[in-house]
């Protein structure tokens, strides 16, 4: 398996939510080729578990939760008003993101939508009522934007339309709130749902203009492109692949 930094913090993620242990030691007996990919990629395996959303002391003395004790977790936020909607707790390094990552594991709840519901909360409505901010706002577009995500009026109103709203009302329209975020409206609007040929295709013309179509170039050059090889490939070195392409020099 070639690893790429999404695939890492995929990894990393579906490990801690089944409740696996990530400490370095545990980790590089079981997982050898993991670690050193991750230190490959993000300088170290820390970063590599923090860009996870993942807090490091966490994994360092894993606390054993309890549903009881998420639910309190929960509760109390909802008494202070803090926001519990999923992007929201996520980016906290606090207790309530520890309890929400928590959540996640199988022998706990499974998911954040039924931890919120065992603590008597209707997760649609915590989703409804999101309170939006504009750090928020330009947060979620340009992680859209880097998964390859159709960012199109049309496509976001029905995909997120919390998110679209929230983006007209922050920042007048929807094409301000992209341009804020970095993204040209422009290319937004041209955007296509891509497919296999299209992939391959659009590799190609890029191998013969001499660009490289490593991860790291493509996905800062093309986003676009480079979130739909993972998508309809798995990995960028299997769409170049089917592309009849040259593996990417290192």
């Amino acid at each position: 398996m070639i690893w790429t930094e999404q695939r890492i913090v995929e990894k990393l993620r579906q490990l801690h939510k089944d409740g696996k242990g990530l400490s370095y030691s545990t980790l590089a007996r079981k997982m050898q080729p993991l670690v050193s990919a991750a230190a490959y990629h993000f300088g170290s395996y820390r970063r590599a578990v923090e860009r996870a959303g993942i807090d490091y002391a966490d994994v360092l003395r894993r606390p054993r939760w309890s549903k009881q004790e998420i639910i309190s977790v929960i509760k109390k936020a909802r008494r202070d008003g803090i926001d519990l909607h999923w992007a929201s707790v996520t980016r906290r390094r606090d207790e309530l993101g520890k309890a929400a990552f928590a959540s996640l594991q199988k022998r706990l709840f499974g998911s954040w939508d039924r931890a919120l519901h065992g603590a008597g909360l209707d997760a649609e409505d915590v989703s409804r009522y999101r309170r939006w901010s504009k750090s928020a706002i330009l947060f979620d577009l340009k992680s859209l934007h880097s998964a390859g995500e159709a960012l199109n009026s049309g496509a976001m109103q029905g995909s997120e339309p919390g998110l679209h709203a929230a983006a007209v009302r922050h920042f007048g329209s929807y094409d301000t709130a992209l341009q804020s975020a970095g993204i040209k409206p422009s290319s937004v609007r041209r955007r296509r749902n891509w497919t296999r040929d299209d992939v391959t295709s659009a590799l190609r013309l890029a191998g013969k203009g001499k660009q490289s179509v490593s991860d790291a170039s493509l996905r800062k050059s093309h986003p676009a492109l480079y979130g739909a090889s993972l998508r309809l490939f798995g990995t960028l070195a299997k769409a170049r692949s089917a592309a009849g392409l040259k593996p990417a020099s290192k």
